[in-house]
C-alpha cells in the first residue's frame, strides 16, 4: 500500500510541476480525443492554447514583477507595526502540497467531478489542475484545527469542490458572453468567494441615482475622451501616479508606467491567441458531449488567469493597491500587512467585472468595501491557521523588514470566504463529535 501511495504522490508532484502552459495543453489534448476529436486537430488545438498561456503567463508575471518593488516600497512608507504578514499565495499552496492528505486530494477531486457529472448537480469538466489546488484550502485549515481529522478534512475539499462547479455553472452564460469565451466556465475558489457579495453590492450601487447614470466601462471612457480614455494611456497614468505615491524616481515611475500600459495592452492579445485554440476544442467536446448526455450543455473549467486582462479588472486593481494599504493602517479590526499578494487583487475582481458591465468607479468601490470587510478581517482571523500550515510543512520563515509581524497569512487566498465558513463549520462539527 505505502508503494502505491509513493507512487501515486511522485505523479501528482510531476503533474503539479507543470506550469500551465504545459500542463494545460496535455490534458486538453487527452480530453479532446477522448471526446473523439482528431488527433491532429486536437494536438494544433492544444499546442495553441499553450501559446496562448505562455502570453497571458509571461506578461502576467511581468505584471506581478513590476508591482513588488512598489508594493514593498509603500508597505514601507506607511510604516505599518502589525503582528501578521501577507506571504502570498505561493507558500500556502507549497504548504498545502506537503501535507499528509495532499497524496488524496488530487484524485478525490476527479472522482467527485466525475460523479457530480453523472449525478447532473454540474455541466463542468475541470481540466485546471491550479483550480484543484484552490479546493484543498478549506481542506488544509480543517486538518490542522481538528487534530488532524482526515475525514473532515476531506469532507472540507468535497464541500468547496460542489460550490465552485455549481457556482461556474450558474454565472457561466453570464462569463460566456462578456469575456466572449463560449464553452469555457470558472470554477475558481479565490475568485467566484467573492462574487455572491460583488453581485449584491452591484444591485445596490444600481439603485443608487447618481452611480446609475455613471457608465465608466473603458468602451464608454473611449468614445468621451478619445486618446485619453484608452487603454494604454489609463495603464499609463495608473501606473505613473502609484509608483509616485511609492517615492519611486521618476525614470523607475515612468518605467512602471510603461510597463502598465504594456499589460493592459497585450494581455487581452494573448486571451485572443488562446481561444483561437480552445473554441474549435470546446465545440467538439460539447458536441460529443451532448450526444453523451443528452440536453447538456458541458463546459470546461478554466482558471480565471485568462480574464484577468480585463482592462477594467486590472486599471481597479493596481488603483486599489496603496488603497489597500492606507486601509490596513487605519481600520482599527486589522492585524495584516498586505504585502505579496496584492498584485493578485484582479483575481478577487474578475468575475464581479461583467456584473458591473465593466465600470471601473462601481468595481473600485466594491473592492474597496470587499478588502476593507472581508479580506483584511478574513486573513487576519485565518492568520494563525495558515501559519501552523506553513510550520508543519517546515517552510515558515518571514520576509526581511517585517519585524513586528509573528504570524502569516495570504491576503487573496487565505481571505476568500467560501473556505473560512467550510473551515469553520467542518472546526465546529469536530469540536462536538
Amino acid at each position: 500500500m505505502e508503494g502505491v501511495l509513493s507512487v501515486l504522490n511522485s505523479v501528482m508532484n510531476w503533474v503539479t510541476s507543470l506550469k500551465s502552459a504545459a500542463m494545460i495543453p496535455i490534458f486538453l489534448f487527452i480530453v479532446a480525443v477522448i471526446f473523439g476529436v482528431k488527433p491532429g486537430r486536437a494536438l494544433r488545438s492544444s499546442l495553441i492554447v499553450g501559446c496562448g498561456f505562455v502570453g497571458i503567463g509571461a506578461i502576467t508575471d511581468l505584471f506581478f514583477t513590476s508591482l513588488e518593488p512598489v508594493t514593498e516600497a509603500l508597505v514601507l512608507k506607511y510604516n505599518l507595526a502589525l503582528n501578521v504578514i501577507d506571504v502570498g499565495w505561493a507558500p500556502y499552496m507549497s504548504a498545502i502540497w506537503a501535507t499528509p492528505i495532499a497524496t488524496i486530494m488530487l484524485p478525490l477531486f476527479l472522482i467527485v467531478n466525475i460523479i457530480l457529472l453523472i449525478v447532473k448537480f454540474t455541466d463542468t469538466v475541470d481540466i485546471d489542475v491550479w483550480n484543484y489546488c484552490l479546493c484543498f484550502y478549506a481542506g488544509a485549515l480543517v486538518y490542522v484545527t481538528t487534530g488532524h481529522n482526515l475525514l473532515l478534512a476531506c469532507i472540507g475539499v468535497v464541500l468547496s469542490e460542489m460550490f465552485v462547479l455549481k457556482g461556474a455553472d450558474i454565472i457561466a452564460p453570464k462569463t460566456e458572453e462578456y469575456f466572449g469565451l463560449p464553452g469555457i466556465s470558472f470554477p475558481h475558489v479565490s475568485s467566484l468567494s467573492f462574487l455572491p457579495v460583488g453581485w449584491v453590492l452591484a444591485k445596490l450601487l444600481d439603485k443608487i441615482p447618481f452611480l446609475e447614470k455613471i457608465h465608466a466601462d473603458p468602451e464608454t471612457l473611449r468614445k468621451k475622451f478619445g486618446v485619453f480614455g484608452e487603454t494604454v494611456f489609463i495603464g499609463t497614468v495608473i501606473g505613473l501616479v502609484v509608483a509616485l505615491l511609492s517615492g519611486a524616481t521618476v525614470a523607475d515611475s515612468l518605467g512602471v508606467a510603461i510597463t502598465m500600459a504594456g499589460v493592459m495592452f497585450l494581455l487581452p492579445r494573448m486571451v485572443s491567441v488562446l481561444v483561437e485554440g480552445l473554441n474549435p476544442l470546446a465545440e467538439s467536446i460539447s458536441e460529443r458531449m451532448q450526444s453523451l448526455l443528452p440536453g447538456r450543455n458541458i463546459r470546461i473549467g478554466l482558471d480565471t488567469a485568462i480574464t484577468i486582462g480585463n482592462p477594467s479588472t486590472l486599471a481597479v486593481g493596481i488603483v486599489l493597491v496603496p488603497c489597500t494599504l492606507l486601509l490596513a493602517a487605519i481600520l482599527p479590526w486589522n492585524t495584516t500587512i498586505p504585502f505579496a499578494d496584492l498584485s493578485s487583487i484582479p483575481f478577487m475582481l474578475c468575475l464581479i467585472t461583467p456584473y458591473v458591465k465593466g465600470d471601473v468607479v462601481k468595481l473600485f468601490i466594491i473592492g474597496l468595501i470587499i478588502v476593507a470587510f472581508i479580506m483584511l478581517p478574513l486573513g487576519s482571523l485565518a492568520a494563525p491557521a495558515i501559519s501552523t500550515i506553513i510550520q508543519e510543512a517546515g517552510i515558515f520563515s518571514l520576509p526581511e523588514g517585517f519585524g513586528s509581524a509573528t504570524l502569516v497569512t495570504s491576503f487573496l487566498d487565505g481571505s476568500n470566504p467560501l473556505s473560512f465558513v467550510i473551515w469553520k463549520i467542518l472546526e465546529l462539527i469536530g469540536k462536538i463529535f
